[in-house]
């Protein structure tokens, strides 16, 4: 077995993530489980705002889901906006490879932290950055979060039932989609760094609307080449037929796919219909597509005679796809999603038992790893700046008196 089939593939990458919230400390997360060391950077006394969001365990002071987003980093709370703060987060950043941040542009230039100032620390810094609407353009100063990106993009006008009103997406898409763009934007500047030998640093530019362009499928080309405005078509989609959330005899949703001829022809089959395979105003998709509403008819009523794991059981004997619409529960109870360990109890720096997801993608080898849970604030400030920048005692119980820095 080899060195790197137990070594996380970014041990030794030294990362610095300046940021609040969701997509700059995602991405940090990201590349802390992959091996990364990440200094979490945050003010003394108020911590990133994560910890004060969600459910709290009973004897914790950060809540359930910052365990999640602060795991594997050290906790740094330093005020960069002194003068003592800037010069030691400018010592740390001689000694890193990657800087992530996301606070509206011209943020970090108002705390003397330009572009100039950091090249002149580390000429070669990656530094990612990630905003509501990027570094430039008429936009750059707006505030922006992740509800705002989803509407900005487009997703939520795509969202929601054809008569109801438009609908944003029940998690933070915009936030948790930038931070894998941003990680996978590091590593590909990491890649290109080692690979060409570059001593000129990477910028990478994000605005969180943008984190939604690749997946509007293809409306932008109907729109510049028909002049076609995409609308919402709720659980049924517009392109293909049929398909989408049915309901069972059991009063519960299921989602079936009767995408292509021959998933649509076994579908047909199996509800009893294969008269409906031949028929000219069924056989190719484009013809379903416009009706939809007869095809519909017979797995609605198929379905009413059938539990959600009756129909289940026999549209997937016939290997046709579908599930059930699933909650939280039924997630974390399915056999699968048990078998493959996509969520583990990590017990955290309170001492508590603490629920997490599986660091992913996995790695056969040189995989990731979920070292310890999100630290308290402070946690590591003086362990870092000990043995990062070889304070005494003195100076750091100097630096805690005015305030610079936390424990």
């Amino acid at each position: 077995m080899n060195a790197f089939s137990t070594s996380p593939a970014l041990k030794g990458i030294k990362v610095i993530e300046i940021g609040t919230f969701l997509s700059a400390p995602f991405a940090a997360t990201l590349l802390a489980d992959f091996g990364a060391d990440v200094l979490k950077i945050e003010l003394p006394k108020e911590g990133d705002p994560m910890r004060t969001l969600g459910s709290f365990p009973p004897d914790g002071d950060s809540g359930y889901w910052w365990s999640f987003i602060g795991r594997n980093k050290k906790s740094v709370a330093l005020d960069v906006r002194t003068p003592e703060g800037k010069e030691i987060i400018g010592r740390l950043l001689e000694k890193a490879d990657v800087l992530i941040e996301n606070f509206r542009p011209g943020t970090l230039e108002r705390w003397g932290m330009t572009k100039e100032w950091l090249k002149q620390k580390k000429p070669d810094l990656i530094i990612a950055r990630i905003s509501g609407y990027g570094q430039d353009g008429p936009w750059r100063e707006v505030a922006g979060f992740d509800r705002n990106a989803q509407a900005f993009s487009g997703l939520v006008y795509l969202t929601g039932e054809k008569d109801t009103a438009p609908q944003q997406a029940g998690l933070p898409v915009c936030d948790f989609n930038a931070a894998l763009w941003s990680a996978f934007g590091i590593v590909t500047a990491l890649l290109g760094k080692h690979r060409f030998n570059e001593t000129e640093g990477n910028e990478i530019d994000l605005a969180l609307y943008e984190t939604m362009l690749p997946f509007l499928k293809d409306a932008p080309m109907r729109f510049r080449h028909q002049g076609i405005v995409t609308e919402r078509t709720g659980n049924t989609p517009d392109y293909v037929a049929p398909g989408g959330a049915y309901k069972t005899a059991s009063n519960e949703w299921i989602f079936i796919s009767g995408t292509g001829d021959r998933v649509y022809a076994r579908l047909m089959t199996c509800i009893g219909h294969p008269e409906m395979i031949d028929d000219p105003r069924y056989k190719l998709n484009k013809d379903r597509v416009k009706n939809r509403s007869d095809i519909d008819a017979l797995i609605n009523f198929w379905l009413s005679h059938k539990s959600s794991a009756q129909a289940i059981e026999v549209l997937t004997q016939s290997d046709v796809p579908a599930v059930k619409i699933q909650s939280i529960e039924d997630l974390m109870n399915h056999p699968q999603v048990i078998a493959r360990e996509n969520f583990v109890d990590f017990v955290d720096v309170f001492n508590e038992t603490v629920c997490q997801t599986t660091p992913i993608p996995r790695l056969k080898n040189s995989p990731a790893q979920i070292r310890w849970s999100g630290q308290r604030l402070g946690q590591s400030t003086s362990e870092v700046l000990q043995k990062e920048l070889n304070f005494d005692q003195t100076t750091i119980d100097e630096l805690l008196s005015k305030g610079v820095i936390g424990v």
